[in-house]
């Protein structure tokens, strides 16, 4: 199955990028390759919606309640 770029989410392109495309509050679109590319053939590529986060995978480490094991 593939998709565009027309809502916000996490795709994933033929050669394995990740691509996420955000709405931004005045209606715009901003599209992040992973690879660094601020240009390219994202639009003609064939991508897989992967989430509909556009922050997934989301790696930012999950600490627990300090206040879990206090006396």
């Amino acid at each position: 199955m593939s998709t565009q770029l027309s809502e916000p989410g996490t795709y994933r392109t033929r050669s394995g990028i990740l691509i996420h495309s955000r709405t931004l509050a005045d209606g715009s679109v901003i599209v992040i390759r992973e690879d660094g590319a601020t240009h390219g053939r994202t639009a003609s590529e064939d991508l897989v919606k992967l989430s509909d986060d556009p922050n997934w995978p989301d790696v930012t480490p999950s600490y627990s309640d300090p206040q879990l094991f206090a006396d």
